[in-house]
């Protein structure tokens, strides 16, 4: 009995012996001191940092700064300071500071004392600190980022806003002298290559890279122990290795057999874990490591697209910047998992990671849900013709590939994104030379992914300038052509988006064709009846987005897509619909899923899909125009039901069709709540959806029906509708004024000239509001606005901004065109009157206000004797214009 004991207690302690020997890892993200700016000295201990901010990693000092009123954000150096304990029981171990990501240089200290840098602001990177450490004390960790320009770090420019700071976690991890190495490029030290792989067979092999930190040889034995994903063990590998003191060596354990593996793909992404363990010649565990193995392989054919496993897939996806509302880019982890798990919903079966490599935890994501990926590292828009610049490239790419090698989700390499929509030059000697080197960057790139990972594809985008690419062999050179095309939207034909399609695979033979990014800014605030390219309405973009994915379908050499993008994201420079937000995305910024979303899921998901569209535009308006004195409006059910029925409160409007992903119903709304119900059968499976709405009717017949008016909120030159959110008003299109009714007198939309034609408003950022479409349209030489109202008091509210200005502005590049043919405007001078009182008389709103900022006058008006209301506007100087109006009843 008492030999048992022994044993046991013999058992427990070489358990907790190992136990002690493992690595450990831990976030280091809370209680840092942050400043802006290069505070004195600031890297020393004796730096007093008490009156500094306390922040928490992830952090980002642009969050707020990239999204006010002010042009541009602040782009230079920062601090950031932590005070470390480290146990005692720690020394003598090893010791790294590990970044996931920090924008985008970064210098490192330690007790006052430099450890290094790092250049680029998208890849992981780690630093050994173990000579400067003190245990069993406290130690000051002083970390300067600056994401200012540097002409030799891609990336130089972008549609996405530079946050600088440390905005993924920051780890310490101690492990013993002997270990698994960490000073490749911040990856696992572990590589796992599988070079056959079939339905019956597979072999797997094992790169690992071993660091002796000690000052003698050490022998050890290097064991690769492949689980399945219950942790049972299904194969193990062993194999010595000598160390010579102060050695990292490479070490292949080659051709590990697997029998009848469970293959990694789309419907079943199973991952095997392989465990990579160092012990001494005792037997006690040194260091250990966990990498994901997933047996799968994959093919691209220029005529027939992708194969997995032997089985055509198309690609459908899309694109993801790492954005979040009012965090911009520092987001912590269940954000980044929300977002892998809205494509998975929406049926999305492949993400291009763009324009970066993103948290490691995206890429984990997709590997648990077999989503394949394309990962790239950020050359956009164009290179700087300088060593540096090619060298820093080519490091960030080394960094990209090594560290996600072991993905079994990764299926592509990407490098240059559109990297000729900014040339410096356009013609002559300096053009050439431009191509000649960025010709150089590309193959430099192309041949240093390829000798990294031979297994995957590599691919490069370009935007709809061919000439520019091919001119440049830049066509020639990566094994995948992507191709962002915006046709109908930044170029006004919809259907040559088909034509260029076709175009590519002609012209290109043997290549692989990809479409890496399209898609219309929605703003879901917005929807119209008349919809139109750049209107930034839901039913716009669901209309474009119908046409391009039935476009690709059609077409089997076009391997996959990914639409631009998952999410709306922060770009300092736009404006659009939402100032500094590009709102292209299938979900807003606080992932709001968009009617487009539900269209993708109606038409990609297998499982039951019922969702009655137009979710979010609960607060609605409209004019009566149905003899049951109702609004009817569309609204679309989307499904993969072969017919869905609605029903508005209790009562059924029929059963239709679904085509493409969706049903139209004309309904019938009442003033006040409506329930909607959406009932459909898919399957075996009943499915039901249910949306309130909150509707205001406004009557047609003022003089009729006037007595129940309480408001109206009339957008001018503008046939969209309109929806403030924070005060649940609803906007509704203007219309002509007849006798009995309401509406404007006079004048014409405010429509600006481009290289495409005449485009609905403007394009420019209003000041002094949140609701950038009650301002960015207006009714140009407006005599009038009439409506027949009731007698009583009534609050007028006009809304103004002068959008039309006397300096030129820069083109934004992004819009190809779209923004072009500013109009200057003159001194614009008029006279307002109220039911024949004049309330203003020389209003210049650009004089009084300023270029493009929003203005709101308040009039308190009593209405008697049957008159009605009446504004009318007194010519001057230029033309009278009006933005919006909204009448409110007071008594």
């Amino acid at each position: 009995m008492m030999k048992k004991i022994l044993s046991l207690f013999a058992m427990f302690l070489v358990a907790v012996c190992l136990h002690a020997q493992q690595r450990v890892v831990y976030t280091i993200n809370d209680g840092w001191r942050f400043a802006k700016g290069s505070p004195f000295e600031a890297h020393l201990t004796s730096c007093d940092d008490s009156s500094w901010e306390t922040v928490h990693i992830p952090h980002t000092w642009n969050a707020k700064d990239a999204d006010d009123d002010q042009a541009g954000f602040y782009r230079g150096p920062a601090w950031y300071r932590k005070r470390l304990f480290v146990d005692k029981s720690q020394e003598g171990r090893r010791a790294v500071i590990y970044f996931e990501g920090a924008n985008q240089e970064v210098q490192v200290y330690l007790n006052g004392q430099y450890l290094g840098a790092h250049k680029g602001g998208y890849t992981r990177f780690c630093m050994d600190v173990t000579s400067h450490l003190c245990y069993g004390q406290e130690n000051l960790l002083a970390v300067c980022v600056n994401n200012v320009y540097n002409p030799n770090i891609p990336p130089l420019s972008a549609d996405f806003t530079f946050f600088g700071g440390i905005y993924r976690d920051v780890y310490l991890q101690f492990m013993n002298p002997v270990h698994l190495a960490t000073n490749d490029y911040a990856s696992s030290g572990v590589y796992i290559r599988t070079p056959e792989v079939s339905k019956t067979t597979a072999s797997i092999e094992v790169t690992a890279l071993l660091t002796n930190e000690l000052d003698k040889p050490q022998e050890v034995i290097v064991e690769n122990v492949i689980c399945d994903a219950s942790g049972k063990e299904v194969k193990k590998h062993q194999m010595t290795c000598c160390l010579l003191a102060g050695e990292t060596k490479t070490t292949v354990a080659k051709k590990i057999k697997m029998e009848s593996p469970r293959l990694w793909d789309i419907d079943d992404p199973y991952r095997y874990l392989v465990y990579t363990r160092i012990f001494d010649k005792k037997g006690a565990l040194l260091d250990e490591v966990v990498n994901p193995l997933g047996f799968r392989w994959f093919a691209f054919d220029s005529e027939k697209g992708f194969f997995l496993n032997g089985k055509h897939r198309k690609l459908v996806g899309t694109a993801r910047h790492q954005d979040y509302f009012q965090q911009g880019n520092a987001l912590r982890d269940e954000l980044h998992v929300q977002d892998v798990l809205l494509l998975k919903e929406m049926g999305g079966n492949f993400l291009r990671v763009s324009h970066y490599p993103q948290d490691p935890i995206v890429m984990e994501m997709c590997d648990k849900l077999g989503i394949v990926t394309s990962v790239e590292i950020p050359l956009i828009n164009a290179v700087t013709e300088t060593e540096e610049f090619l060298t820093n490239s080519v490091e960030m790419a080394k960094e990209m590939v090594r560290q996600d090698f072991n993905r079994p989700s990764v299926m592509i390499w990407g490098y240059m994104n559109e990297i000729f929509l900014r040339r410096p030059y356009t013609e002559g000697k300096q053009l050439k030379d431009y191509y000649h080197f960025t010709e150089k960057v590309a193959r430099e790139l192309e041949a240093t992914i390829r000798q990294e990972d031979p297994s995957r594809y590599t691919l490069m985008a370009y935007h709809n300038a061919p000439q520019f690419y091919e001119e440049a062999h830049l066509t020639e050179i990566p094994m995948i052509l992507g191709w962002n095309l915006y046709q109908g939207w930044y170029e006004p034909d919809i259907n040559k988006f088909q034509c260029l399609l076709d175009r590519a695979h002609q012209v290109y033979k043997g290549k692989i064709l990809m479409v890496t990014e399209y898609g219309p800014g929605v703003d879901p605030r917005l929807h119209s009846y008349q919809s139109e390219r750049f209107d930034f309405s839901q039913e716009y973009g669901l209309n474009y987005h119908k046409h391009y994915i039935a476009e690709m379908m059609k077409r089997p050499f076009v391997a996959g897509s990914s639409l631009w993008n998952l999410n709306d994201f922060y770009s300092e420079s736009r404006i659009d619909a939402v100032p500094h937000v590009n709102n292209k995305g299938v979900v807003g910024l606080n992932r709001e899923k968009k009617d487009t979303y539900l269209f993708y899921q109606a038409a990609l998901c297998k499982r039951p899909v019922l969702a009655i569209g137009n979710r979010e535009w609960k607060a609605r308006g409209g004019v009566v125009n149905t003899s049951e004195r109702a609004c009817k409006q569309a609204v679309p059910v989307f499904s993969n039901a072969k017919e869905v029925e609605l029903l508005i409160n209790g009562r059924s409007l029929g059963v239709k069709a679904v085509e493409n992903g969706s049903a139209i119903f004309e309904v019938p709304f009442v003033n006040g709540l409506n329930q909607l119900k959406a009932t459909a059968v898919v399957g075996n499976s009943v499915v039901e959806d249910w949306l309130e709405v909150c509707f205001q009717l406004v009557a047609a017949d003022l003089k009729e029906h006037g007595a129940d008016f309480t408001e109206m909120n009339i957008m001018l030159g503008s046939p969209r509708y309109f929806e403030d959110r924070t005060a649940q008003v609803a906007w509704i299109p203007e219309q002509e004024y007849k006798p009995g009714s309401w509406g404007f007198v006079g004048g014409t939309p405010y429509r600006r000239k481009t290289n495409f034609g005449f485009m609905l408003g403007s394009d420019i950022d209003i000041f002094g509001t949140d609701m950038n479409p009650i301002f960015q349209t207006q009714r140009v030489g407006i005599q009038s606005f009439k409506a027949d109202v009731p007698d009583g008091e009534y609050s007028v509210y006009l809304y103004w901004a002068e959008l039309d200005s006397n300096k030129e502005k820069e083109a934004l590049v992004y819009n190809l065109g779209a923004d072009v043919g500013q109009i200057l405007a003159g001194n614009r001078s008029f006279g307002v009157s109220i039911n024949g009182m004049q309330v203003l008389d020389d209003f210049n709103i650009a004089r009084d206000y300023g270029y493009a900022r929003a203005v709101v006058k308040k009039f308190i008006v009593t209405v008697k004797n049957g008159e009605g209301l009446c504004v009318d506007f007194h010519k001057k100087e230029g033309e009278p214009v009006l933005n919006a109006i909204r009448l409110y009843r007071n008594y």
